[in-house]
């Protein structure tokens, strides 16, 4: 294991492409404070090792790497103190495939495109967010985080636009903005979880579709009116803010839907007798 100094001489974008390129197994890249790469010229790069990157300042935007990282073959990625963002179309921002893990401590992912790529891909891969944020940059409809047969830990962290599918997140001490949605089977359990939805309107703020489940307590919707769809789903929540009956649950009868161990009042229902 090799520790690698990046920044300190003035071709620091070269010094830290040979870095990554010559990386053995286990090494460490500390990356002094600046930007690495330009929007007009980012660094794609595959990481095929085990590989750390450590920004040597406490403030995030100190550092900044104009990046797209894509992580596979049971590989693991540790990030902490530092700024991704991909200024280019076509890429995630981070991908991981195929048992990669990733761990980011500090950590700012962005993507400031004009496509709707994902800014964190993960298909059969495990993230570990703590005291971090996943970007869609001026986007509102954009997947910040989306997972696909993964795992998600976060702590204290904020995601714009969150997507299960076949997945499972744990969260604490959590932001979602824009919209969360769970398909086909995937599972969320959370302590206190704030739903940010008031900035740009969607059909719903959260949606919990076919076979996924959404449990945990202290949830809080930012928006004036909530909208929860639960389509053949499994929602129990304690202690909602607002009250129970200011969110707007719409459910299907095979889907079993409890706030404080109570079913809330169902509008599909209330729709079908209007129709009657």
């Amino acid at each position: 294991m090799s520790k690698f100094i990046i920044g300190d001489q003035e071709n620091k974008d070269d010094q830290l492409a040979q870095a990554i390129v010559n990386a053995k197994d286990g090494d460490i890249i500390e990356l002094q404070p600046g930007t690495y790469f330009t929007s007009e010229s980012p660094f794609i790069c595959t990481v095929r090792q085990n590989l750390t990157f450590v920004g040597k300042s406490s403030n995030k935007d100190n550092i900044k790497l104009n990046c797209s990282f894509t992580v596979g073959a049971k590989n693991i990625i540790i990030f902490k103190n530092l700024t991704i963002t991909f200024p280019a179309n076509g890429e995630n921002t981070l991908s991981a495939y195929d048992g990669a893990e990733v761990y980011a401590d500090n950590v700012c992912i962005n993507r400031e495109t004009s496509d709707n790529w994902d800014t964190v891909y993960g298909q059969n891969a495990i993230f570990s967010f703590k005291n971090s944020q996943i970007l869609t940059g001026l986007k509102t409809k954009a997947i910040g985080l989306s997972l696909d047969n993964s795992q998600i830990f976060a702590d204290n962290t904020s995601i714009q636009f969150l997507f299960q599918r076949k997945s499972k997140a744990y969260l604490r001490n959590s932001i979602v903005t824009h919209e969360f949605k769970l398909r086909q089977h995937s599972e969320t359990y959370f302590r206190n979880l704030t739903m940010v939805s008031y900035e740009v309107p969607h059909k719903n703020d959260l949606t919990v579709h076919s076979g996924s489940k959404f449990q945990g307590q202290d949830l809080v919707f930012t928006s004036n009116k909530p909208k929860l769809r639960i389509f053949k789903g499994d929602f129990k929540v304690n202690n909602t803010n607002p009250e129970p009956d200011q969110l707007h649950f719409k459910f299907d009868d095979s889907s079993k839907v409890s706030v404080d161990n109570q079913k809330p009042f169902n509008e599909d229902h209330q729709n079908i007798k209007k129709n009657k």
